[in-house]
């Protein structure tokens, strides 16, 4: 026998289940009309920033700088509520900056930091705004080698060298003419100016070449002396060059620098910021790396000669080289250790789409080749381009 519910108990039964089915269409409709709000809703946006050239320029007590403008447009283009008078907060240091946004101190992160998988576990970035890498910065005199060399050269040890060779030359000049001049006059003039001057010629020629084709003592005296003057004189004259051909060869090597191989097998001091990226590369490739605070201090460093390079991210580098043509220093090499600058926002955060279709958005229009033209003097749209 089929037993039916009561009428009052179906009716009740109903009731509830379209109660049901009606809160949550409302709350599935509520939630999906939403808006992506943070608990600032409405409020200026905080940004975490440092100075580093040309990315963050503090001018007449203003930011500005490559990332600066790039912010200040990015939240224009995305409607961002953002006070550029207040908004700003600068640290010293990376470091400092992701510590912030980890906090939720900071809603953006802006300057030049590289987007990395470790970094990424911790905080999210934009969508990169310029691609880069690292890069060389050594000593770079266009038309001035040949001075320069000849400078490093003809002085200390060798400049003693040359002093002493010249000192024992006129020595034996003066012996030769002394024994030769009244029995080979024809060779050795009795005058002294012109006899002390053909005697000086053949010690020139004797110690180069072996012999004067011209001019030979005739005397035993004057012969013993030639061949005493032959041995010391061309072991001395072959030690002098051979040092001197060292020195040249150990300037052309320093000049030749173009990859973190050439640093590493020389084993010469490097330059780089410290907490870098760069720092670690160059730590794990072994070499002999020496910190500074920033660009323009390490730089320094290369041209009192501390140092036999910079290395660092390339768009800082090239920045420097071209606006301080008196340092006489030159980016070399390809770029390596490629890197991305985002923006970086705290885990969640719902502005990381909006920042990252400003980002699309401003490359479309053209605006990044603007920045590339005024900071870098290219036109690349975000991407450094290594110096040939």
């Amino acid at each position: 026998m089929i037993i039916y519910p009561a009428p009052r108990a179906l009716r009740s039964a109903t009731a509830l289940l379209l109660a049901a089915f009606a809160f949550g269409t409302f709350a599935f409709s509520a939630h999906a009309q939403e808006p992506p709000t943070t608990p600032k809703s409405g409020q200026p946006l905080n940004v975490v920033t440092r100075k580093i050239t040309p990315f963050v320029i503090e001018k007449n007590g203003r930011l500005t700088g490559y990332s600066i403008e790039l912010w200040e447009r990015v939240v224009r283009e995305a409607r961002i509520p953002f006070d550029p008078d207040k908004g700003y907060k600068v640290v010293e240091n990376v470091s400092q900056m992701l510590d912030e946004l980890r906090a939720g101190r900071a809603d953006a992160g802006v300057a030049a930091v590289s987007i990395t998988s470790e970094r990424e576990q911790t905080i999210d970035f934009s969508y990169p705004f310029k691609e880069s890498g690292l890069q060389i910065l050594t000593k770079d005199e266009p038309g001035g080698s040949f001075r320069k060399t000849v400078g490093k050269v003809f002085k200390g040890d060798i400049l003693w060298l040359l002093i002493g060779l010249f000192v024992v030359l006129l020595i034996n000049s003066h012996i030769i003419w002394f024994l030769e001049r009244k029995k080979n006059a024809e060779s050795f003039p009795e005058g002294y100016v012109a006899g002390i001057w053909e005697a000086v010629w053949w010690s020139i020629c004797t110690i180069i070449t072996g012999g004067c084709e011209n001019k030979a003592p005739l005397g035993v005296a004057g012969r013993l002396t030639a061949i005493v003057w032959m041995l010391a004189g061309a072991g001395l004259f072959t030690y002098i060059t051979a040092t001197i051909t060292s020195a040249m060869t150990v300037e052309t090597l320093n000049s030749e620098i173009s990859s973190v191989s050439d640093l590493k097998t020389r084993k010469w001091p490097v330059a780089t910021l410290a907490g870098s990226t760069a720092q670690t590369y160059l730590e794990r490739q072994g070499l002999s790396v020496v910190t500074f605070p920033d660009v323009d201090a390490a730089c320094a460093a290369l041209a009192d000669d501390k140092v036999k390079a910079v290395v660092y991210d390339a768009p800082m580098l090239l920045y420097y080289a071209k606006n301080n043509p008196d340092k006489q220093l030159g980016v070399v090499g390809e770029l390596f250790e490629k890197q991305s600058y985002g923006i970086g926002v705290p885990q969640g955060s719902p502005y990381r789409k909006e920042i990252t279709r400003a980002i699309l958005a401003l490359r479309e229009q053209g605006f990044f080749d603007e920045l590339e033209n005024k900071y870098f003097g290219t036109s690349t749209g975000g991407t450094t381009v290594a110096a040939k």
